[in-house]
């Protein structure tokens, strides 16, 4: 999507469950040259660009502006100008207190083109979330956006009277808490009118605090509330009592990393996802294919025994097979695997393939570069290479110093090996003293030897129980 002057979407990010984001914004992250986003983004949004994409941090913290306004509307301009399709990731909608008014402004001053996705507002999902209806024909029947904090214009404007409906919702209002509450019972809303505080909505690490005007400044204190959190006013409220179901998931509140060592594949991470868990998979890795040669190609079909060490090894020895004019016909009958996984992806191609059981017997592997292939009658041919994704450096280092994480999964020994590497890499290396989980009795014993010794049961449960293999 380049052109002489380049173009520029502002997407709704959605209020962070990555399952809130529309059709429309995901197509504009795949398509998109450079990225930038803001603090409130979730990151794992990212992993759907495309490998050349670059990515560029714009975010927020409470008092550390990382980049300034100016400086945003600058590289917009400098990055279109250039002739790049660029995406400018916000949180929520991007029309909702998402400054997209100066941003798109700035670009029309240049002439540049510009389209603007909506996306879900973070105060309607964090209210869903939280079990909170905006409106109820007994409670509700009208709807009230506000930011917790002023420029001099919203200054002045509010001095003259707020236009109040019966629910209220206060974006980033932790910093005026207080002044926003006095301001509303001045303005006529009773002292007893209840409140929620949502921080982190829509994830795993959700927590929601009630109140009422006049409590909650002191419970938001007594539990350490800090941003990004949206601010629900009203009787709605006094509904969360019944109608809280988010709370409920039944690992509501864990915090769980997945180690990684494949490219994509994020089955781990949704599945615990959608029981309620915060949960993240670390390192972010690519696949960088290898092509095969013309002799290499003949010596694998005409061996007598073919294994292959994981799906992509599948997808691409096949990819290439085809392209040089080969079909499944011309594969040994002798196929084997060694995981459940990779055995279904030959399965869908027309391959009955056995599962690998320790033989002497001699085969040609198809495996990755970092593979850890045990056999002396194995004649091994790389299909591609693993690299970790140094765009998510940043990334991964601030997701892993901002939370506190209780427990690695680890599916395999290979995920040890990445995921302790890269802990070196970054320099996090408390993050080897936490609770583990895993995946077979061989990667247990392979985790021990790099001091992980407290299993988490409950996450342990979930994985000998195989529904997660169930949900892919």
């Amino acid at each position: 999507m380049k052109n002489q002057k380049g173009f520029v979407s502002f997407v709704g990010a959605g209020p962070g469950d990555i399952g809130l984001i529309t059709q429309k914004g995901m197509q504009c992250i795949e398509r998109a040259d450079v990225i930038l986003y803001d603090r409130l983004v979730n990151p794992r949004l990212l992993r759907s660009a495309k490998a050349t994409c670059e990515f560029v941090y714009c975010g927020k913290l409470p008092k550390n502006h990382i980049m300034r306004q100016e400086k945003i509307n600058e590289m917009l301009v400098q990055l279109a100008e250039q002739g790049q399709y660029v995406v400018r990731l916000k949180g929520g909608d991007p029309s909702v207190f998402g400054r997209v008014g100066e941003e798109a402004e700035e670009l029309g001053k240049h002439g540049i083109l510009y389209d603007i996705v909506p996306g879900i507002t973070s105060s309607i999902a964090a209210a869903t979330y939280a079990g909170i209806p905006i409106t109820h024909r007994d409670y509700s029947n009208s709807f009230t956006l506000r930011t917790g904090h002023y420029c001099a214009n919203n200054e002045r404007a509010d001095s003259k009277g707020q236009q109040m409906g019966d629910t209220i919702a206060y974006y980033m209002g932790i910093k005026n808490l207080n002044i926003n509450c006095k301001r509303l019972i001045e303005q006529g809303k009773p002292s007893k009118t209840k409140v929620a505080i949502i921080q982190w909505a829509t994830l795993g690490k959700q927590k929601v605090v009630e109140g009422t005007l006049e409590t909650i400044a002191d419970i938001v204190n007594e539990e350490n509330i800090e941003n990004p959190a949206m601010m629900i006013v009203g009787d709605v409220v006094s509904l969360r009592e019944s109608l809280a179901w988010f709370d409920k998931k039944r690992l509501n509140g864990k915090r769980v990393i997945i180690a990684k060592s494949t490219a994509g594949d994020f089955e781990l991470e949704s599945y615990f996802s959608a029981q309620g868990a915060e949960a993240y998979s670390f390192p972010i890795l690519q696949k960088k294919e290898r092509k095969f040669t013309e002799n290499e190609l003949t010596m694998i079909v005409n061996s007598k025994r073919l294994a292959f060490a994981t799906p992509d090894s599948v997808v691409i020895l096949l990819e290439q097979l085809m392209e040089a004019g080969y079909d499944i016909r011309d594969l040994p009958r002798n196929i084997a695997c060694r995981s459940d996984k990779t055995k279904k992806v030959l399965a869908e191609r027309g391959i009955i393939a056995d599962k690998l059981k320790g033989s002497d017997e001699s085969m040609v592997m198809i495996a990755p570069t970092n593979d850890k292939v045990i056999g002396l009658n194995v004649d091994l041919y790389f299909s591609h290479e693993i690299l970790v994704d140094q765009r998510f450096n940043e990334i991964n280092e601030r997701m892993l110093k901002e939370d506190e994480w209780a427990t690695v999964i680890f599916p395999n020994k290979a995920a040890v090996d990445s995921y302790v590497n890269e802990l070196v890499n970054l320099n996090i290396e408390h993050m080897q003293n936490i609770n583990f989980a895993y995946i077979g009795e061989s990667v247990k014993e392979y985790a021990n030897r790099f001091g992980f010794s407290t299993i988490d049961e409950e996450i342990q449960c979930q994985l000998d129980c195989n529904e997660w293999r169930r949900s892919q």
